[in-house]
């Protein structure tokens, strides 16, 4: 009776160590599904915010050359930069360049939306993030 005893224990042990085992996989497969999902997400994100603050450095720059050249040249220059980025505006005149008060402001605003492709026409919207670059500078 003993040795009964003794092989129920032997097997009921490697039972539960191959239960412990398919945790850990499935833990690992969620954690290397979470990985895969943050990678894909972040190099999604990353050009919007690049190309943001590329957008916003090149308006800080015209607007410190603003006594040099007239409002149609920095608008020009800007334009070519932001079709080149591929930042989505729906009209040039949201590029808004203004001097008073011995300052020049340019500024746009424009969203960009993060999604998922599922082919055939079918996209689902995850975020829409929205930008404002601002470039302020005395004449």
């Amino acid at each position: 009776m003993n040795a009964r005893i003794g092989k129920q224990d032997v097997q009921g042990k490697a039972k539960a160590a191959f239960d412990r085992r398919g945790a850990s996989r499935l833990g690992w497969l969620l954690l290397i599904l979470f990985i895969v999902s943050a990678v894909f997400a972040g190099s999604q994100i990353f050009p919007f915010y690049y190309y943001y603050y590329e957008i916003e450095g090149l308006m800080q720059s015209q607007a410190a050359k603003a006594t040099v050249f007239s409002d149609a040249e920095i608008r020009r220059e800007l334009l070519k930069k932001i079709r080149k980025l591929q930042i989505p505006i729906r009209d040039p005149d949201d590029l808004k360049i203004n001097r008073f008060n011995g300052k020049i402001v340019i500024e746009l605003k424009y969203s960009e939306v993060l999604y998922v492709d599922f082919g055939g026409g079918y996209d689902y919207n995850l975020w829409v993030f929205e930008f404002h670059p601002r470039a302020e500078h005395p004449l």
